[in-house]
Formats: C-alpha cells, structure tokens, sequence
C-alpha cells in the first residue's frame, strides 16, 4: 500500500503510468522523496494536534494527503495534454480525485497540484505535475520549503526565504494551454 515494491501498491501503479506517457513520465529522483521522511510526518501531525484539539491523533493522521506523494514530469507541450492523460489513468485504476489546484499563476510554486484516494486502502496521496523547469525549482527550493512551513521559522527568515522562492519560481515559464486545468474540490478558488 506505501509504496510497495512489488507487482500491487501505489508505487508500481505510478511506474506503469509513468512508463505509459509519450511526452513525459515520472520525475527524475522523485521516486526516492514518494514517502515524507517520518520526521516531518510526526511534525505536520504535532501541528495538526495544536490547531484542532478536539480530534483525535488517529483521525488527523488519516487527513494528511502528502504522507506519499508522486510526481509527473512533462514536455511543455505536452504538459496539459500529459496532466489530463494521468488523471484518467489514475481513475482507470478506481482512485478517486478529492482536490486540484493549478499553481502556474503563483509566484512561489508552479506547477498542479493534486490530492487523490485510494478508496480500496482508504489512504490519501498527492499527486504533483510539473514541466522540467518548475521540477528543477521544487527540487533546488525544497529545502527553503520546508523551512517555510516550520512555524519555528522568524517571520523575517520565513520573509527572505519566501522572497527566494519567488525569484527561483521566475524561471519557470507556464507551459501552453496552462488555464485549461481547472481548480477542483475543496481547494477550488
């Protein structure tokens, strides 16, 4: 189920995928970054603790959609085209889209961002598409990232680091046809 290595699981359901697309596939190295370090999984969970007291630990854990998490990467243009393409092939295999969010016109991050279920496991993923610029970005500011999110973080560091990743996120031309892939879910604008 977490990325299992053998012939079920997610992990080779999104190899085949991958290995399936004409114009892009899988990112290169995000294989090896599928599953979130236990580290930062136990601190997303003792946040999650903090905000919402009246919940149990068992029930946040379940509500956290990036404890595994993939990554596409495609052609600019074949990006759209790419993107939809994986979205049927994910409901091909009976898991189900919760939320999109397209994030080309974000200064810090590009690229769609998507969480799905796994209704057979009950497990939530995330499901990131990118051209090969923007994944160069996420893989080069990750770093950044995750500093941003630490609420340990100075407002003023968290302020130079955000500044960073927008000057980084620059180089990251929106693909054709961008607009095309709509917000969907809770997460709708």
């Amino acid at each position: 189920m977490f990325g299992d290595y053998s012939d079920s699981g997610l992990t080779p359901v999104m190899r085949r995928i991958g290995a399936e697309l004409p114009g892009g596939g899988l990112a290169p190295g995000s294989e090896a970054d599928a599953l979130k370090s236990p580290e930062r999984l136990a601190a997303k969970l003792a946040r999650l603790i903090d905000r919402h007291p009246g919940r149990s630990a068992e029930e946040l854990a379940a509500g956290i959609g990036d404890g595994v998490r993939y990554a596409f990467t495609f052609d600019a243009d074949y990006y759209t085209e790419g993107t939809w393409l994986v979205h049927r092939k994910l409901k091909d295999q009976g898991l189900e889209l919760e939320a999109r969010r397209n994030r080309w016109d974000s200064p810090e991050y590009k690229g769609v961002w998507t969480r799905w279920r796994d209704p057979a496991h009950g497990l939530l993923f995330e499901v990131q598409f990118h051209t090969s610029a923007s994944w160069e970005v996420v893989r080069r500011t990750h770093r950044a990232y995750v500093q941003i999110t630490d609420p340990a973080t100075p407002p003023a560091e968290r302020a130079r680091l955000r500044s960073r990743q927008v000057a980084a996120a620059a180089a990251a031309k929106a693909p054709p046809q961008w607009t095309e892939i709509a917000d969907f879910g809770r997460e709708a604008r």
